[in-house]
């Protein structure tokens, strides 16, 4: 999605972006305590648990040569999905605390959405869960929260988890996809242990409270990015907006394997 957020409004979406980011994080810890929940973005985290720029970059080296080598290869394409989102979610690519992303981060989650493109055109067989959550979690940093809710669709089918239809229902409401949110978010309770559902169901109506404010302020700003587009004539043409990386901190993807 291609637009610049200026002034108030821009910080208006920081901060309900940031916001959600916080909420996003709370409950993939909360699906992580007790109970028999797996699969996700919380085994996916596990691992590595630290930035080391130089081994970062090796992957990423050699992800990219496999990829070139085998442009056939969906596993090949997967490599390169990893290996750049892990550069995206480490210190290099994005400040830990608030997941905003660096200049290093911002190309790296371009390179993610186009291995990512690049595989589904592949036709896999089956879809590889953990990188399409990593597909999905590049799109919400692109502020394309269509393509994040269509990616994480495909996460959930391919491994159902209570972690993985939080997150769809999370994408969902800051797509302003609201029956799609209420069904993910009903399916995240229902996968839930029993003792933790009330304390799910509270994040969820908190989480869709600022997934409305996010989708207003959004559609504020791509009218506002129009308007300025047909003041200032057809040479007038956006810059790509970034948001932070929801849900990813300084561990990357280092559980994850080809």
């Amino acid at each position: 999605m291609l637009f610049d957020l200026k002034g108030k409004r821009k910080r208006l979406v920081q901060v309900v972006y940031v916001t959600l980011a916080v909420l996003f994080g709370g409950g993939l810890v909360l699906f992580g305590v007790g109970g028999n929940v797996s699969g996700g973005l919380i085994d996916a985290f596990k691992g590595t648990g630290s930035a080391d720029t130089a081994a970062f970059d090796d992957l990423v080296e050699r992800a990219e040569r496999r990829a070139a080598s085998n442009p056939r290869s969906p596993a090949a394409q997967l490599a390169v999905v990893r290996a750049q989102f892990n550069v995206a979610s480490s210190t290099e690519g994005s400040d830990p605390e608030t997941g905003q992303l660096t200049d290093r981060g911002q190309q790296a989650i371009i390179e993610v959405a186009q291995a990512w493109e690049r595989y589904l055109r592949l036709k896999p067989e089956k879809i590889d869960a953990s990188a399409a959550s990593f597909a999905a979690l590049t799109y919400g940093a692109l502020t394309d929260y269509d393509k994040a809710v269509e990616t994480q669709e495909l996460s959930v089918e391919s491994r159902p988890s209570a972690n993985g239809y939080f997150q769809l229902a999370d994408f969902a409401y800051r797509a302003g996809q609201v029956e799609v949110g209420d069904r993910a978010a009903q399916e995240a309770v229902e996968r839930t242990p029993r003792d933790q559902r009330n304390t799910v169901r509270a994040l969820i109506k908190d989480t869709k409270k600022e997934g409305a404010a996010f989708a207003k302020a959004l559609k504020q700003a791509e009218k506002a990015q129009r308007e300025q587009q047909r003041q200032g004539g057809e040479g007038a043409s956006p810059g790509q907006s970034f948001g932070p990386l929801p849900g990813a901190g300084a561990t990357g993807a280092g559980g994850a394997s080809p």
